[in-house]
């Protein structure tokens, strides 16, 4: 693999993190493991549309060699980090784990 293919997914990976670095504070309950399932859910989004399915709507722009269509693969990776910080949510509220840490058991 070329040393550009390594720069344009160095960027996609920080795109994602970005991504769910924003999803999780904004959606909530912050914990420092919080962005990782919506860091993962835009990756494997940005991974899916751009290279599996190779979907380019909109403008593309050149990045280190390669036809990125980016307001697309930003689109995608904010929606797809947003949706997985929900769903986390959703799956922390139904396991409701903050009742079951030591020290949070109502008593006293």
């Amino acid at each position: 693999m070329p040393a550009a293919a390594y720069a344009l997914l160095g960027l996609f990976a920080s795109l994602s993190v970005a991504c769910g670095v924003g999803a999780a504070r904004l959606v909530g309950p912050w914990r420092p493991w919080a962005p990782l399932l919506p860091s993962l859910s835009a990756f494997g989004a940005l991974w899916l549309v751009g290279h599996r399915l190779g979907i380019s709507l909109g403008p593309e722009v050149s990045l280190f060699g390669f036809r990125v269509a980016i307001v697309l693969d930003v689109a995608v990776a904010v929606l797809a980090a947003l949706a997985g910080a929900i769903l986390q949510r959703g799956l922390l509220a139904l396991l409701d784990l903050d009742q079951r840490r030591p020290g949070r058991d109502g008593l006293a």
